[in-house]
C-alpha cells in the first residue's frame, strides 16, 4: 500500500469534477483501508475515505491531506434463521447489488436498484428512493478505525434521519466503513425483478442520465426541493459548463466542461433564490470536501449558521 501524490478526484466522483488529492490510495482490501488510515494518521493528516463519490463537490483547489477510496466489493448471502441477509464489502455497488440480488429471488432492496455510489457511502448517508432507504433496510455496520480494530453497530446507534447519521456527522471518530449487512426477504420467481424494472422506468422518466450528483437538496417538509426550484423559474439554468437539469430542477448536471464551481455557484442560486421567494432554505444533500472556504461552507450551510443560530 503506497499513497499516490497528486491525483485528480474527478474520476472517483459522479459529477467528475474537481481538484487533486494530496494522497491517494485505492484500497482493493479491508486490510489495504485500515493501513492507509493508519498511514494518514501516523503521518498527522488528515484522512477522508469515499466510496463512489455520488454525494459529493470536490474543491477545484483539492483536498488537502489522504483520500482513500474503498474498492473492494465482494458480497455474499447469509441464512439467519431463515431470513436471508446481504453481507457486502463497503465498496461494493449499491445498485448492482439490488438488481443481482433481484435476479436471484430475493427482494427487500428493490428501492435501491437506481441509486448511485456504494453500499458503505449509502450506509453513511441514508441513501434512499421510492418509499425504502438504508435505515430500513439495514442490520448492522462493521467500522475500521486508526488502530486496525473494528465495531460492529447496529441502525439505532447510527441514529438515521433523512439522508443523514452519526457516520455522516463525523461523530463515530477516526473511523470508517468496512462492511455492510442488509435485509433481504425471499421473493416469488420475477416477482422483485419485476419492481426493479418498475423503478426503473419512473426513473428514467423523471431524472437525468447526465453526469449528476443525484438529488442535490433535501426535500423540505410538505413540499419538494426539485418543485420549489422549478417554480423560481430555474430549470435549464446554466453556469459555466454546470446546469440545473431541464429534467428535474433538484438535479445539477455536467454535460460537459464543468467545474466544481461552476455546480457550487448553482447551488447558491437555488438556495438564495427559493430563499427569497418562500424563505425556505434548501439543505444541500451534496458535501463540500476539499479546499473550499470557510465562507464558501458557512453560506452553503444557511441563515441560521451564518447568524449563529
Amino acid at each position: 500500500m503506497t499513497p499516490e501524490q497528486g491525483v485528480s478526484l474527478a474520476p472517483h466522483t459522479s459529477l467528475r469534477v474537481g481538484g487533486a488529492a494530496d494522497y491517494f490510495v485505492l484500497a482493493e482490501s479491508a486490510r489495504e483501508l485500515a493501513e492507509a488510515i493508519q498511514w494518514g494518521f501516523g503521518r498527522g493528516l488528515a484522512v477522508r475515505v469515499i466510496g463512489g463519490g455520488s454525494n459529493l463537490l470536490v474543491a477545484d483547489a483539492g483536498v488537502d491531506g489522504l483520500v482513500v477510496k474503498t474498492a473492494f466489493g465482494r458480497t455474499r448471502v447469509e441464512d439467519r434463521d431463515g431470513e436471508p441477509v446481504l453481507v457486502a464489502d463497503a465498496g461494493a455497488n449499491l445498485a448492482n447489488q439490488a438488481r443481482r440480488m433481484a435476479k436471484q429471488g430475493f427482494g427487500g432492496l428493490e428501492w435501491a436498484a437506481n441509486v448511485p455510489g456504494t453500499v458503505g457511502g449509502a450506509a453513511v448517508n441514508n441513501a434512499g428512493a421510492f418509499g425504502g432507504d438504508m435505515a430500513h433496510s439495514l442490520v448492522a455496520v462493521t467500522l475500521v478505525n486508526v488502530s486496525g480494530s473494528r465495531t460492529r453497530l447496529e441502525p439505532d446507534t447510527l441514529q438515521y434521519g433523512y439522508r443523514t447519521s452519526v457516520l455522516k456527522r463525523r461523530q463515530m471518530g477516526d473511523a470508517a466503513v468496512e462492511s455492510v449487512e442488509l435485509k433481504l426477504r425471499h421473493s416469488e420467481p420475477g416477482e422483485a425483478d419485476a419492481r426493479v424494472k418498475d423503478f426503473n422506468a419512473q426513473r428514467m422518466r423523471t431524472q437525468p442520465r447526465i453526469l449528476s450528483a443525484g438529488s442535490v437538496f433535501a426535500n423540505p417538509e410538505g413540499t419538494f426541493a426539485g418543485l420549489l426550484i422549478e417554480q423560481a423559474g430555474l430549470k435549464g439554468t446554466f453556469s459555466g459548463g454546470a446546469q440545473i437539469s431541464e429534467q428535474h430542477a433538484n438535479f445539477i448536471v455536467n454535460p460537459g466542461g464543468a467545474t466544481a464551481n461552476d455546480v457550487y455557484t448553482l447551488m447558491r442560486r437555488a438556495q438564495d433564490e427559493v430563499f427569497e421567494r418562500t424563505a425556505t432554505w434548501l439543505r444541500a444533500e451534496i458535501e463540500l470536501l476539499g479546499r473550499w472556504t470557510e465562507a464558501e461552507r458557512v453560506a452553503l450551510a444557511g441563515p441560521m449558521v451564518m447568524a449563529g443560530g
